[in-house]
């Protein structure tokens, strides 16, 4: 057999092996198990890199999270060692399911808000399944912040005994997970919202805990960063005229439902107020 044929070959065997092992969920999230042997080490590693560019990122940390409950914004359980000129990192963990998000502060800390001309990771649904002796292999790609961030600060990361449970939908009536549903204590929906969910699971299903009982607003979104783009999904709790929900201190509102379609309003980079 000659050389080149039996290369060829090898390569066709070879590819399946090689593949990357990444699923995509209903929201475009993603969950990747693409894993190489650790040597001894369990974890997650990669490289960094600009999306726009493709080049690495150095500086970067990666934020590691075992849940969802602060909507990925807040600090994390686990953080990386800052990257390195060539953009990688590795982080040891225990087997499991983790979040994992990549941000680089101008700044130069590793916690803290991020601020315009900041870098994030673009995905913001990313689940990497860990396995024992393996290190699930997880490349970021990075954007600049060119607007405020939608929240004025980490609102979901605290228990109370005070809060809205329900679920978000499609059109179809058929769950939307990867989402939050976000509260404000008045009827202006266009403007930084005051209270967010957790993220939703894979039956849609939220919890958004509240400081204290009030009438509240509801709405839900897809991502975490300045005002929907167009063909996100977004909702209002109620529809175009939102509804009132009054909650008494110390309980928690039941089935609440919120309908969720493609977003077709203007996008306006850098206001704050949005046109939604």
């Amino acid at each position: 057999m000659r050389p080149l044929l039996f290369c060829c070959l090898v390569s066709l065997l070879l590819l399946p092996a090689c593949a990357p092992n990444i699923q995509t969920t209903a929201t475009g999230g993603q969950v990747i198990e693409t894993m190489i042997d650790g040597h001894g080490h369990t974890g997650i590693s990669g490289k960094i890199l600009l999306k726009t560019y493709g080049a690495p990122l150095a500086g970067a940390y990666v934020n590691i999270y075992p849940n969802a409950i602060s909507n990925l914004l807040g600090p994390s359980e686990f953080l990386s060692a800052p990257t390195g000129e060539d953009g990688t990192y590795s982080i040891d963990l225990q087997p499991g399911n983790y979040y994992v998000v990549a941000r680089k502060r101008s700044s130069g800390l590793p916690n803290g808000p991020l601020t315009t001309g900041d870098y994030f990771s673009d995905h913001q649904r990313i689940l990497a399944r860990v396995a024992e002796g393996k290190l699930t292999q997880v490349n970021l790609q990075m954007i600049q912040m060119k607007a405020p961030m939608f929240f004025k600060k980490d609102l979901s990361d605290t228990k109370t005994d005070t809060g809205i449970r329900g679920v978000l939908i499609d059109k179809q009536g058929k769950p939307v997970p990867g989402g939050f549903a976000i509260a404000y204590s008045d009827k202006n929906l266009q403007r930084l919202p005051d209270f967010a969910s957790t993220l939703t699971n894979q039956k849609g299903e939220f919890t958004l805990y509240l400081p204290k009982g009030g009438s509240y607003y509801l709405a839900a979104r897809i991502h975490a960063w300045d005002m929907p783009r167009e063909g996100e999904l977004y909702g209002k709790h109620g529809g175009e005229n939102p509804l009132e929900m009054k909650i008494a201190d110390k309980s928690f509102v039941e089935g609440i439902i919120i309908e969720m379609a493609p977003f077709s309003g203007t996008y306006k980079e850098m206001k704050n107020q949005r046109p939604f």
